[in-house]
């Protein structure tokens, strides 16, 4: 049997005639923390709201351990989701918002009270079963919204960007929660958000989405160091990206100079677009490295200092815990493994 719980082949959403997803392929493994990332309107929770079955595709068929259920009611999905707004239920205490969908199905009042009790303990909030809703902070609703979806015991739970509304310190503490449960739990989960950082630290494989196309699938390592296209550099993370050459196998030219890289299978005299991360870069003493520049702006970045190198036509994002002052002349080394070579978009 596939390993692969859901699945999606040539998904294409059109809403007035526009296509806002456009014949898409992806898949989701069992037990995987999967997200799908991009800007705003790209497509990405248009695509977990046909996962869920809240919105049919136009065209292209969704599979579920191998049956298609493209027309397959939500609430006959075994997919639960939690939604940015949390759409808990104000009139209800914490114990009735848990046992809401376990009323539905009918369970037993006995069985309802042993679920609600091991899923509040899960989510660190035993012990608040008589609380109201408008009692508790953002980071506690949010966890009860999660637990309502996971008392149901779902193969699947779709997340659609549910930390948005949580301040920045509580939002890193509930992203290393979230990732925690889930293995856990050892349950799927299809998480959607446009934080790069989030998508990083959380998922072992991550979706990249722009204007209802995906741009690149792979774990968070890959995604970051080997970016496809220049919209997926751009998009991750901070990247110099220049204009380049590739003159053969292991060597590209870029910034006027000839450098020696690792990558290969591009062609003899190819245009390139050569990716280097800020952190990548080296800053030596004039003429210690293969350019040299003078520092334009130095800001103070918390773990390291952000620098801003002007080396003849071009800029240099630099990151560094060791700073430079503003008018010094350095010179830039770049190491053959810190330059990747990505195709010339069309």
């Amino acid at each position: 049997m596939s390993d692969k719980i859901v699945k999606g082949i040539n998904i294409t959403k059109e809403y007035n005639g526009v296509a806002v997803v456009k014949n898409i392929d992806f898949w989701v493994k069992k037990n995987q923390f999967l997200t799908i990332l991009g800007p705003s309107g790209c497509g990405k929770t248009t695509t977990l709201r046909m996962i869920a079955g809240f919105e049919r595709p136009t065209s292209g068929t969704i599979y579920f351990e191998g049956n298609d259920i493209t027309d397959t009611p939500p609430y006959l999905r075994q997919i639960n989701t939690v939604f940015q707004k949390y759409a808990l239920f104000p009139h209800m205490n914490i114990y009735e918002n848990v046992a809401f969908g376990l009323r539905i199905k009918k369970n037993s009042e006995k069985e309802i009270a042993s679920k609600v009790s091991k899923i509040l303990e899960l989510v660190n909030l035993s012990g608040f079963e008589n609380r109201k809703i408008n009692s508790l902070s953002g980071g506690q609703q949010q966890r009860i919204a999660i637990a309502r979806a996971l008392v149901n015991e779902p193969k699947v739970l779709l997340l659609d960007e549910p930390l948005g509304a949580l301040d920045l310190k509580l939002r890193k503490e509930m992203q290393l929660e979230l990732k925690n449960m889930q293995k856990e739990l050892g349950i799927t989960f299809v998480y959607v958000t446009h934080d790069q950082e989030e998508a990083l630290t959380m998922s072992d494989k991550i979706i990249i989405m722009n204007h209802g196309e995906i741009q690149q699938i792979g774990s968070p390592t890959d995604i970051y160091n080997e970016p496809e296209n220049r919209f997926v550099a751009d998009f991750i993370g901070e990247s110099n990206i220049y204009d380049g050459i590739m003159i053969k196998d292991f060597l590209v030219r870029f910034a006027d100079l000839d450098f020696v890289c690792v990558d290969s299978g591009f062609g003899d005299e190819t245009l390139v677009d050569v990716v280097i991360r800020p952190e990548d870069v080296k800053l030596l003493g004039p003429g210690e490295g293969q350019l040299n520049g003078i520092v334009q702006s130095v800001v103070f970045k918390g773990v390291h200092y952000e620098m801003m190198i002007k080396e003849s036509s071009r800029e240099w994002m630099v990151h560094s815990t060791d700073k430079v002052d503003e008018g010094v002349t350095v010179g830039i080394k770049i190491d053959p493994d810190d330059i990747h070579i990505m195709e010339k978009e069309a």
